[in-house]
């Protein structure tokens, strides 16, 4: 079965195996783990005593509870890439084996959170500096090569004011490059289609 949750893949076989762990908490304490894994994520700061307390009275050991922890993460953290909405969150959860109010105290304190969350990973994404072709050249003759001059466009960069960056001549055969070509075109069109 595809998830939302997880892409619009199957669950992890981890993630399957740690749910019926999950399972066994009350919901009020799933509720204030996903909060302190909410502080984490747009904070930094996890309080690994605080949860270990409050999973004390349970029967789950250090590790069940580490399980716990990195499925509600997981839940959580991939809800807000792939923007789930709260009930399809709740519904998904349930499916996976997840009981209604557990799912419920998962599915709210991440509604609550969501654009923060995301604004939050979208800070913390990888992020380079566009590249653009300065200049190219074909080589006429038996080698046939295209040869192309790539630099980045934001020239007032630190990296090039202190000379981190510098031209990249890039040397391909005429077959490489016209796929090249055709592979940018294609992703070029699929792009359009979203914007």
């Amino acid at each position: 079965m595809k998830f939302h949750v997880c892409g619009g893949l199957d669950a992890p076989d981890w993630i399957l195996a740690n749910i019926v762990t999950l399972s066994t908490l009350p919901a009020v304490k799933v509720k204030l783990i996903v909060e302190q894994i909410l502080q984490r994520i747009l904070e930094g700061e996890f309080n690994y005593d605080n949860v270990m307390k409050l999973t004390g009275d349970s029967t789950l050991g250090e590790s069940d509870v580490k399980a716990c922890i990195a499925v509600l993460h997981f839940f959580i953290a991939s809800s807000a890439k792939f923007d789930v909405e709260e009930s399809t969150l709740a519904r998904e959860l349930q499916q996976l084996g997840l009981p209604k109010e557990q799912s419920d105290a998962v599915a709210r304190p991440y509604w609550e959170n969501k654009e923060a969350l995301q604004s939050k990973f979208l800070q913390q994404s990888l992020q380079l500096p566009a590249i653009l072709v300065g200049a190219w050249q074909a080589e006429i003759g038996e080698s046939k090569k295209v040869i192309m001059r790539l630099t980045t466009s934001n020239k007032d960069s630190e990296k090039v004011k202190e000379g981190g960056n510098k031209d990249l001549l890039v040397t391909l055969t005429a077959e490489k490059f016209q796929t090249l070509l055709h592979e940018l075109k294609t992703a070029r069109a699929l792009m359009d289609e979203y914007t």
